[in-house]
């Protein structure tokens, strides 16, 4: 087995510039070849800026309502700064559950006449459109703000408008936004800066209609270089699924979106002829819905889509080969991963206080904030916590959910059936942050204390029941002691881990793969890859679920990476891969977003030698065994399948356990 994990902590970091996942979807991210180490963030050579008084032809999109539940959004040009603006604006996964009147809204804000709205940071406000920006491009605020973030490392920008969004008109106590940035406008001044306008839409509840005001603030710099890319470049079919893949990602915790199975470009079984590129599924609250994004450059002609259904079938029916398999049934591993469980997470006084403090928290939250912050020791030690996975520390006994909730018997009915087709199944959890630095969520906290009696009881109940479980919790708990902050085992600002984390969870999971009796004549080819170290930038998925007034205090993280090599091609495991790893976005993370090619399946790749395919959900990983099923001639060549997802969907997951189908 090949080693992954450098203990040489921040060494990693030294001297390397940091890379916007934005800037690589600029950049064509599909035709990836490998990277030194510290990558540019320069706008390409022969870009120039906006010439003043320019306009940039109005390409918004054309919203198409084939039900309820279901819109497609055309797009006529694969702009970057067209496809945010189609995914943003007015978009109903979004404002879902938010056109209700907050139950302590006492309605200041429906009296108030324009003159007297509390906007300092406006000037020239109307309730007309001005001509200034009639005929320009719109833009959606937050992924541009990113953007330029990225770009020129300043955020200014973000942080007038975040206080544009955040007025609360004299009632702080109401945590739902009273108005929304729903319109931006960059206009280019002689000078080469940029001025912007906005239209803000107070929410429907207050009964107000939209207005528009120019910033006070102007941008300088590269600025004009950055939006003229942003609204001009032209995006391929492939950067433009890397888009979605990536918006799908980071709208998944709160959103619970997804992309749904499609042929790119091919027509969506809805009934209503459309050609979308993507297909996004969320469930933000208890009922589905979905948006389709169809560019018309994109779509597949019928001769194309005949001649892919031949391409897709014959790869199907001959890129498989079949395995025979053994499964190893040595039960020692899991007998003795059990036997460590016992005694090791007792409820005791002191679980009980941490419980009490953390249910005490949560209560002084307003009921529709899902994130907060917890101050560290110093700035770079400021936290953010993510309210469900607060919650699964509170989790009663897991097996006692009704039978839509509680996962056992569903993982009992997958293993039974791997079993009876040879192959293995390993079940990996991944603990929640909040677990691992229960001492930065919950002051006066033991840093060793284990904080969720609960779920290590579900993780000994797995065991006993049979299932084959790779515990890596105390993995990340030791972990800990190589943090060097900013930099630790979990992403500040978001829901996932860290390379180290990754690294440490990788490591134990490489060494029990090469423990398979199996493994041996599984074809494995140690260094036949090779890692280049890197950095890339993420902005914390719970960012945007803080007060409005907090968000912009939490740019994007500058986090170290790795990134695997085939040759000179980014690694992607294939369907003859002995291994299947699924799950949610644990294994999406660094595979399939950022930078790609450095996730759990390309670093199994190159730390057992064996081939990894990777099938994420980032849906939530109790979908994902479904997807499993469907991939019957794929499964042929597979000799272990790891599901791997974070532990808190297996209490109270908003995507139910269902039956194997």
């Amino acid at each position: 087995m090949t080693r992954i994990f450098s203990r040489r902590g921040g060494a990693l970091l030294a001297g390397a510039a940091f890379a916007s996942f934005s800037l690589v979807l600029f950049a064509c991210a599909s035709g990836d070849s490998p990277k030194p180490a510290t990558e540019s963030t320069e706008v390409p050579a022969g870009v120039t800026a906006l010439p003043p008084d320019s306009m940039i032809p109005t390409t918004m999109f054309e919203m198409k309502v084939v039900d309820a539940d279901r819109q497609v959004r055309v797009v006529g040009k694969p702009t970057l700064a067209a496809l945010d603006f189609a995914a943003y604006y007015d978009n109903p996964i979004r404002l879902a559950g938010k056109d209700e009147k907050p139950e302590n809204y006492a309605g200041k804000m429906a009296q108030a006449k324009l003159p007297e709205y509390p906007f300092p940071m406006l000037d020239s406000l109307s309730e007309t459109e001005p001509a200034i920006v009639s005929g320009r491009q719109p833009m959606a605020w937050e992924p541009l703000s990113k953007i330029l973030y990225a770009q020129t490392g300043n955020d200014s920008l973000a942080q007038v408008l975040s206080a544009v969004e955040a007025v609360k008109w004299g009632e702080p106590e109401v945590f739902r936004a009273f108005q929304s940035v729903s319109r931006l406008w960059g206009v280019p001044m002689s000078d080469g800066s940029v001025e912007w306008w906005t239209e803000v839409m107070p929410a429907s509840w207050t009964g107000r209609t939209a207005f528009y005001g120019k910033l006070k603030f102007v941008s300088h710099g590269e600025t004009g270089e950055v939006l003229n890319y942003y609204l001009t470049a032209e995006m391929n079919a492939d950067d433009a699924m890397n888009w979605a893949r990536t918006l799908s990602s980071y709208w998944y915790p709160t959103l619970n979106t997804d992309l749904e199975p499609h042929t790119p470009g091919g027509f969506w079984p809805d009934g209503s002829k459309t050609q979308p590129f993507a297909v996004m599924r969320g469930n933000p609250m208890g009922k589905p819905m979905w948006i389709a994004f169809e560019v018309p450059a994109f779509r597949l002609s019928a001769e194309q889509l005949r001649a892919k259904a031949v391409a897709d079938s014959l790869a199907a029916a001959g890129e498989v080969i079949p395995v025979n398999r053994v499964l190893d049934r040595d039960s020692s591993f899991r007998l003795q991963t059990l036997a460590s469980l016992e005694g090791t997470c007792p409820a005791n006084a002191e679980t009980a206080k941490f419980r009490t403090a953390l249910e005490k928290t949560l209560a002084k939250l307003p009921k529709e904030q899902n994130a907060w912050a917890t101050k560290g020791a110093s700035p770079a030690e400021t936290f953010l916590w993510f309210r469900r996975n607060a919650n699964y520390l509170l989790a009663d006994k897991i097996t006692g959910q009704d039978s839509l909730h509680n996962p056992l018997p569903r993982l009992l009915e997958l293993k039974h059936y791997l079993d009876s087709i040879g192959v293995q199944l390993l079940v990996v959890p991944v603990p929640v942050k909040e677990e691992i630095y229960g001492e930065r969520l919950v002051a006066g906290t033991p840093a060793d204390l284990c904080v969720n009696p609960a779920g290590r009881e579900f993780t000994r109940e797995m065991l006993a029941a049979g299932l084959d479980v790779l515990d890596i919790y105390p993995a990340l708990m030791a972990a800990k002691a190589g943090d060097e902050p900013p930099h630790f085992s979990y992403q500040r600002y978001d829901t996932h881990w860290a390379l180290p984390g990754m690294l440490a969870a990788m490591e134990q999971l490489a060494a029990r793969v090469t423990q398979y009796a199996w493994y041996g004549d599984a074809g494995a080819q140690p260094g036949s890859l090779n890692m280049q170290e890197m950095t890339t930038m993420r902005e914390g998925d719970l960012v945007a679920h803080l007060p409005d007034a907090d968000k912009a205090k939490y740019p994007a993280d500058t986090l170290p990476a790795m990134k695997i090599f085939k040759g000179a091609e980014p690694y992607k495991g294939g369907k003859n891969a002995p291994i299947l790893l699924m799950g949610d976005s644990f294994t999406g993370v660094f595979e399939s977003v950022d930078q790609k090619s450095g996730g759990p399946g390309s670093l199994l790749a190159y730390a057992t030698g064996l081939d990894v395919q990777v099938l994420t959900s980032w849906g939530g990983g109790p979908g994902v065994y479904h997807r499993m099923m469907k991939m019957k001639k794929d499964m042929q060549s597979k000799r272990l399948v790891i599901y791997m997802m974070t532990a808190r969907d297996f209490w109270q997951s908003p995507m139910e356990w269902d039956a194997l189908r």
